[in-house]
């Protein structure tokens, strides 16, 4: 599948103006949709007619948007491809909208933390609704990038570490689209490595856990890599990517890059360390800031990857009998911390119909994209 002459952005957070810029560079007609209670932003976008673009790699640029609209379903409607880009808290809505609307001959790519390809093929299933297109998805975005003002956005590009899996997962044109317009993606074996290679969920958590008090407590900021990510938070880090890299070997998948390769392969690091604790302290991270306070347990480096990230990690390895301590004790502690019960309200298997299915069913449901 050679790149179609236009294409529809879903959401109108920093990930979906990226991806709208980096397709409108890439000479696509790019239509950016959201739902009305998101409308300011995207009525900013269309008034502007552009999104402005603040980067290392393009210096100070605008890119041109074709259309705007707060009705995604009128704007996808004739549409060979779609990318959707937003929290994985708003998969399942997202997910619901395109299974009642997609049609013979669309394609669907989630990009972003994995887990949306296979919340639309798991919505799709219960509906009873066939039709012939391709979903993949994307293991993070492949930018860092924040909303600015309206319309506005800064990001720096990665250099590597991005991931972009089928699914089905073999002979799926939508991996070599995204390797085209975003060329320092490479392809995952299947979406399995993209959900479980999910860096939010390694290094989000056990730093705001273990410096809980220094977090709530103070005002201003916290160097949540530096001064939070001490050898001790290190290794527990270090044991959530063992764990992970466990689930990804019963799985057979092959590739067994870990935490410190991917932050030097997305140019975060410069060089792998003899400590993860060393390479994180001379990687980007270390200046990076964390707000404090008493509402900083409401960040979305909770809300969203305990819940639809580590649960569903979690969840997998109960499904194939191999133990996730590590992360099971940090589901635990940042639901007390949070005064919220992250396990009973995340993703698991269940939620998408694959509980019970065994690790063979697991690995058939990804190469087949059915189940």
């Amino acid at each position: 599948m050679s790149l179609p002459e236009s294409v529809v952005v879903l959401g109108s957070g920093a990930g979906a103006l990226s991806c709208s810029v980096e397709l409108s560079l890439a000479g696509l007609k790019v239509t950016l949709a959201d739902l009305p209670r998101f409308a300011d932003g995207v009525n900013a976008v269309g008034a502007a007619g552009e999104i402005r673009l603040r980067c290392p790699w393009h210096g100070e640029t605008t890119a041109p948007v074709a259309a705007t609209g707060t009705d995604p379903a009128a704007a996808i409607a004739g549409q060979e491809l779609i990318v959707v880009s937003v929290p994985a808290f708003g998969h399942q809505a997202w997910a619901d909208l395109l299974a009642a609307e997609l049609k013979d001959g669309q394609s669907v790519l989630w990009v972003g933390e994995g887990g949306g390809a296979l919340t639309l093929a798991a919505t799709l299933r219960r509906t009873g609704r066939r039709p012939a297109v391709h979903i993949a998805e994307t293991n993070s975005l492949p930018y860092g990038a924040r909303v600015r003002g309206p319309g506005l956005i800064t990001a720096s590009r990665k250099s590597g570490g991005t991931l972009v899996a089928g699914l089905p997962a073999e002979d799926n044109p939508l991996v070599g689209i995204a390797c085209e317009v975003w060329p320092w993606m490479s392809p995952a074996e299947n979406v399995w490595e993209t959900t479980l290679l999910n860096f939010n969920a390694i290094d989000h958590v056990p730093p705001i856990i273990c410096n809980l008090g220094a977090i709530e407590g103070r005002t201003g900021s916290f160097l949540l890599w530096g001064e939070g990510a001490s050898p001790a938070v290190s290794r527990m880090i270090e044991r959530i990517d063992a764990e992970l890299l466990a689930l990804r070997g019963a799985l057979g998948l092959v590739n067994t890059d870990g935490y410190a390769d991917y932050l030097v392969a997305q140019g975060f690091a410069p060089r792998r360390e003899p400590t993860l604790h060393a390479t994180l302290q001379s990687s980007s991270f270390a200046a990076s800031t964390f707000p404090c306070g008493p509402d900083a347990l409401k960040s979305r480096y909770l809300t969203e990857d305990v819940p639809y990230a580590l649960v569903l990690m979690a969840s997998i390895g109960d499904e194939l009998d191999i133990p996730t301590p590590t992360i099971d004790s940090l589901i635990h502690l940042a639901s007390v911390a949070a005064g919220t019960d992250f396990q009973a309200g995340g993703r698991t298997l269940a939620d998408l119909d694959l509980a019970g299915v065994g690790r063979d069913g697991l690995v058939a449901a990804a190469r087949e994209g059915q189940w």
